[in-house]
């Protein structure tokens, strides 16, 4: 009972002297209360009564619970109506609101500027006349994807900060779930001053919120009573490792924040807050205006539109992005609330000031999103943070600034528009699953086939330029490291069937529900995948290939990863078919250790620029918008001379560049980029007015690059010289496929294509040579059988309409000449791995050494198949290789 009048006294002072009451240390209230009475620091910090409240905050007294409302009977009288007006604050009775949300322990970036601007403005606040005080709060995900500073330490600095500039209460957020509820409703809670407010987390199968957290709370500001809701995305439960949310149900929001309102509606009068307000975990991702925030995000949308007219601010997280909206109130035209985010990172603190009318409602005087960056404020607050920042930097450096690695390069996560893109793939994320693959060796496991990562996971970029202590240019720290993976996931192998596998890479389309329609998952480099992004749910995977061999559905595979995703996390539950064995390691020791190996080896971390997995609803030839056809010199070539293959060309619009073409030739005959002039002259003319595209030569690389592809047809000469003394036939093998450019995993080649054309060689010169051997699926005619004198050089042809009216695969007579002729069921390809009749001019089927270019992503010999229903697909993945 000492306990309870003593905070009731501290309140009602703190009412009064509110202006002087805000500028003082809000680390001394807590022990100021305790003087007054006889309880501790710790019992005036634990009460739930809501009429009570602990000074956390100078302007506010601090936060106190009530998650348990007072009975219905306790109504003043039966069918009284209970409105908005027993929000009782006087008219003309000023408050200010302070927010953040998603600072993800961003304390060594942002934190000092944050304390500033909070302090500014409860300083320049309590100056105005008639203001009752500042409130400070946050949307959650204040701890977690944190960078090394703070997460090297488990957050712990992150909440000491949050602890002295006075946060008041919180909503919780997906990454407080990280370590696990135990660990939330545990260490974390006892770490911090405030409350974690989840009205929609439940214990399974109930309403009730789970132990540990709270529905809402009431601070007090400056006397005025604040009701806090907190609520948090029920995506939740795919963003974290269902591990440690195992028991809990996430509820719909609204809902939540509705039921919360009722039994706020039903204290005894006298325990009703002035005001109320809502810290959600979720939020719009557009910001172009209200009704295109609402059109962005199921959740958001039902949150503005349906959360119960009681509610006066609703303060919005989760999604990183800055705004500020008005927003009707629901069953109250004349009426408007504030509706906005803080961004993320402590970039902004988001400011609302309200204004109590006559009737007990609150109007909006004036909303912002305050920017932080090289704000500065003098102030005990901002020293104390400021030194807490110090004493973590300082223990966090020694280990941190442990050199681990170079990169050669900047490695970075897929983008768009400048921010970042979890539906593209990556260099880093196609890193990181290297990383976890050779990280099962050398541990108690067997090895595993490939490793893959989820997007999400990612935190930062790895870059040239980023300094964290005193590394040279390039060199990477350990903390660099720990900030790209900052959750310290257990690290291990899933055994699963390959027709999870698959469907793995079909649960990349994430459900109807979800914040983001496509999740690109980031594989390692034994694994390529073939995906139409156009087919239909459940049919996107066309081809998984590990070590250039096609997934066997039956089979089993070993699948380095990580907890999270190892548990069905981000909604791949394919994952949770298989058995997890853990390694021992996490996620990031495994980073660390690629990185020191190859470091060990001499060697720098590099990206791997070609993509892993390709769309084929994005290749201009897969589609039809490209055509390509190669043809051999009609007239053959004598040994020792040199004669043009002609590669055409028909596209419906300009195919950006770069495009690389690679050639590929038997041993002992050379080849270079013809003069574009001669282009069909040794044709017999019949590419006389085609155009010819640009061609560079790369001498060092061995690459031929076509700096684009001109729209309508065209034509690029390749000049091969036979040797002396070359006889029989010689077959031409060119690979087309985009280079590196800008344009990297939205490109319009992102498939291989391989192409062949033979021509007769001496005595045979004057045969006919046949025509050309596209296997691009689009060209007329392609597509017969070889004659006996190796005559029409037939087509591996995709569509499957023009691949041979005999339904045979490749036909060779005793020359050795080769047909790519595929049937239109795609069951054969021709003869790739060399056996029977060969595409290389041997005529006892043996393979002989080929020379000639060499692209920096060479075709393989011959033509890949892919069977998508009764089509039979063309493609030649790409894979470096030499000759």
């Amino acid at each position: 009972m000492t306990k309870l009048v003593t905070k009731r006294l501290l309140t009602k002072m703190l009412a009064t002297g509110a202006a002087v009451s805000m500028l003082t240390l809000p680390g001394a209230a807590p022990s100021l209360a305790a003087s007054l009475g006889n309880g501790s620091a710790e019992e005036a910090l634990s009460t739930t009564s809501p009429s009570e409240s602990s000074p956390s905050e100078s302007s506010a007294g601090g936060s106190s619970s009530t998650d348990s409302p007072a009975d219905a009977s306790a109504d003043a009288a039966e069918g009284e109506d209970k409105d908005t007006s027993t929000q009782a604050a006087a008219e003309g009775t000023k408050v200010q609101l302070l927010n953040i949300t998603d600072f993800h322990g961003r304390i060594a970036e942002a934190g000092t500027q944050v304390a500033s601007v909070v302090e500014e403005q409860r300083a320049t606040y309590a100056a105005e006349d008639g203001t009752a005080g500042t409130g400070v709060l946050s949307a959650g995900d204040n701890i977690g994807a944190s960078t090394y500073v703070s997460s090297s330490q488990q957050d712990t600095p992150t909440l000491d900060v949050l602890n002295a500039i006075g946060v008041q209460a919180s909503a919780v957020g997906n990454h407080e779930f990280d370590q696990g509820m135990e660990d939330l409703a545990g260490r974390v809670s006892s770490e911090a001053d405030f409350p974690y407010l989840a009205a929609n987390v439940y214990s399974e199968g109930t309403t009730d919120v789970v132990d540990g957290l709270e529905g809402y709370t009431t601070v007090d500001v400056g006397g005025v009573k604040v009701a806090v809701i907190g609520v948090v995305t029920k995506d939740t439960q795919s963003l974290v490792s269902p591990d440690g949310i195992a028991g809990l149900e996430f509820g719909d929001p609204t809902d939540a924040v509705n039921r919360v309102a009722g039994e706020i509606e039903n204290l005894p009068e006298d325990e009703q807050p002035d005001m109320t307000v809502v810290e959600a975990h979720l939020g719009a991702s557009s910001t172009e205006s209200l009704d295109e925030a609402k059109a962005s995000n199921a959740e958001f949308n039902k949150l503005v539109t349906e959360a119960d007219a009681s509610v006066d601010v609703l303060f919005t997280g989760h999604t990183h992005l800055p705004y500020s909206f008005e927003a009707p109130v629901p069953g109250e035209p004349d009426r408007t609330r504030p509706v906005l985010e803080a961004g993320s990172y402590g970039e902004y603190v988001g400011q609302v000031q309200l204004e109590a009318d006559a009737e007990g409602n609150w109007t909006t005087e004036n909303t912002e999103l305050i920017e932080t960056e090289k704000k500065s404020y003098d102030s005990p607050v901002v020293d104390e943070v400021s030194q807490i920042i110090a004493d973590a930097d300082a223990k966090a450096k020694v280990p941190g600034s442990v050199v681990a690695g170079e990169i050669s390069e900047d490695i970075t996560r897929a983008t768009k528009d400048g921010k970042e893109d979890r539906g593209a793939e990556s260099t880093l994320g196609n890193l990181v699953a290297d990383a976890l693959k050779d990280g099962v060796e050398g541990t108690q496991l067997d090895d595993a086939d490939f490793g893959i990562t989820n997007p999400g996971g990612l935190r930062t970029d790895l870059k040239c330029d980023d300094i964290y202590n005193k590394e040279d240019t390039c060199e990477v720290t350990a903390a660099e490291l720990s900030s790209v993976l900052p959750f310290a996931n257990d690290h291990g192998v899933v055994t699963m069937q390959g027709s999870d596998v698959i469907g793995l890479f079909e649960e990349q389309w994430q459900p109807d529900d979800a914040s983001r329609p496509f999740l690109h998952l980031g594989i390692s480099e034994e694994l390529e995948v073939v995906y139409d992004s156009d087919a239909a749910k459940g049919k996107h995977v066309k081809s998984v290939e590990v070590n250039g061999k096609k997934l066997d559905p039956n089979k089993e595979y070993r699948v380095a990863t990580l907890s999270f995703l190892a548990a069905g996390g981000d909604n791949f539950s394919s994952f949770a078919e298989g058995d997890f064995e853990l390694s021992g390691r996490t996620d990031f020791e495994t980073w660390v250790d690629y990185f020191e190996n190859r470091t060990e080896a001499g060697e720098k971390v590099s990206p791997d620029k070609d993509e892993r997995q390709a769309d084929m609803s994005k290749d201009v030839i897969d589609n039809g918008e490209l055509t390509v056809d190669l043809a051999a010199p009609e007239d053959g070539i004598e040994p020792g001379e040199n004669r043009d293959f002609v590669l055409n060309t028909t596209a419906e619009a300009e195919v950006p560049g770069p495009v690389d073409v690679t050639v590929d030739l038997p041993e002992g005959y050379t080849v270079s980029a013809a003069d574009p002039a001669s282009a069909g002259a040794q044709q017999g003319g019949q590419s006389e007015t085609a155009k010819a595209p640009e061609v560079t030569v790369d001498a060092a690389t061995k690459t031929m690059t076509l700096e684009s592809i001109p729209a309508g047809e065209s034509d690029v000469a390749i000049n091969v010289t036979a040797p002396e003394d070359a006889s029989g036939e010689v077959t031409l093998e060119v690979g087309l496929k985009a280079g590196d450019a800008q344009w990297w995993d939205d490109n319009p080649l992102p498939v291989n294509h391989a192409f062949e054309a033979t021509a007769q060689v001496g005595d045979e010169a004057n045969a006919a040579a046949g025509d050309d051997g596209g296997a691009d699926g689009t060209s007329d005619g392609a597509g017969s059988d070889a004659d006996a004198t190796g005559g029409d050089n037939g087509s591996a042809n995709a569509s499957g309409s023009n691949a041979g009216s005999n339904g045979t695969g490749a036909n060779a007579d005793d020359s050795g000449a080769t047909s790519a002729n595929a049937n239109a069921s795609g069951a054969t390809s021709a003869n790739a791995d060399g056996s029977g009749s060969n595409a290389n001019g041997s005529k006892d089927g043996g393979d002989l050494p080929r020379t000639g270019f060499e692209a920096m992503n060479l075709v393989a010999a011959a033509l890949a198949l892919i069977v998508a229903g009764s089509m039979a697909v063309s493609m030649v993945r790409r894979r470096k290789a030499t000759v």
